[in-house]
């Protein structure tokens, strides 16, 4: 083991993981969610402030960026090497300061999402990688109502948070895998590619005709890394299409994806897929019907895209993203 490793159970030494509930609860009303909003949205700012007060005057600086600046549209998912980030790196931070970082990072995700980044991050070990290259970033002024922001990245983790008044978006995010398992039997993404094996496999007929658009996996997502992106062409199988167990395989997918979202976000998100029609959710597949195969796989509805891609390393690479077509880096509240 290289000096640079951190292992997964010392990452869960600087904030403690809560446990998981449920992913899709009943919907809230609007006051509800506001009310939630308000309180995510104040938790980010205090957990952001405290991590901004726990560096030197220097390391604030390599931390900052102007919420105006492109900087903030700025991301990928390859390694530091392939795509050099900007920001504070954990490896340059005390251990105070990773305390906070993480404690930053539990109060902008859900208790799953908190564990599946560990999960991604403890995976570099597994690569020879460094898992303290990753990269936290403030865009603006802590708590100011015209617009702020901060971001976690590094490969095959991207997460990044906008905040506008008592507003929060989380929109787009990246989550990779590679390896899909390891040794131990750890899978970062596990649900997420088995549900969808168990969907396509399931279906029979014109259904299987509509949802499998090519033999051959493709090369990567569709949408890469674009700022923006739009709806790709109606590739797939309808989800009015599907009977209810299929039905339930598309729910599972995206509780599983939703899931990261802070609890009142992921209900906020859901709702919104629910009322610009479930209905109209597609579903495509291309590459090997089989486990540990290259495939690929999307979901898109009015208000989204996933793309689930696993083409690269014989089917044991993963690169997975969830876009959204108005609210991605909080346009929607700008």
């Amino acid at each position: 083991m290289t000096n640079h490793m951190i292992s997964r159970r010392r990452m869960l030494k600087y904030a403690a993981v809560s446990g998981i509930g449920g992913l899709i609860a009943a919907r809230l009303p609007i006051i509800a969610r506001a009310a939630q909003q308000t309180s995510l949205a104040q938790s980010i700012a205090a957990a952001a402030a405290t991590f901004l007060d726990t560096l030197s005057p220097e390391q604030r600086t390599t931390a900052s960026y102007a919420f105006t600046d492109d900087e903030r549209f700025r991301w990928h998912w390859t390694t530091p090497s392939g795509f050099p980030r900007h920001g504070l790196p954990l490896r340059d931070m005390n251990d105070d300061q990773k305390a906070a970082a993480f404690a930053l990072l539990q109060a902008s995700v859900s208790p799953v999402g908190y564990q599946k980044a560990l999960d991604i991050m403890s995976l570099q070990n597994d690569l020879g990688n460094d898992p303290q290259q990753y990269y936290v970033t403030v865009f603006g002024t802590v708590g100011d109502a015209a617009g702020w922001g901060w971001r976690w990245e590094g490969h095959h983790l991207s997460r990044h948070f906008t905040v506008v008044g008592e507003q929060v978006e989380v929109m787009p995010f990246f989550l990779g895998s590679w390896p899909t398992e390891n040794d131990a039997g750890l899978r970062a993404l596990g649900r997420e590619e088995d549900a969808a094996r168990e969907l396509v496999n399931s279906l029979e007929g014109e259904a299987r005709a509509a949802a499998i658009f090519q033999t051959n996996t493709l090369t990567n997502h569709v949408t890469q890394n674009n700022p923006r992106v739009t709806p790709l062409g109606p590739l797939g199988v309808l989800y009015a299409a599907l009977d209810g167990d299929q039905q339930n395989l598309v729910t599972e997918i995206i509780e599983a994806y939703l899931g990261v979202l802070p609890e009142a976000l992921t209900k906020a998100h859901y709702d919104r897929l629910i009322e610009a029609g479930i209905e109209q959710v597609r579903f495509g597949w291309a590459g090997s019907l089989e486990a540990r195969r290259p495939q690929y796989y999307r979901l898109q509805g009015p208000t989204f895209l996933l793309e689930f891609d696993n083409s690269r390393n014989r089917g044991t690479h993963v690169h997975s993203v969830w876009r959204d077509f108005t609210h991605d880096f909080g346009y929607n509240l700008l």
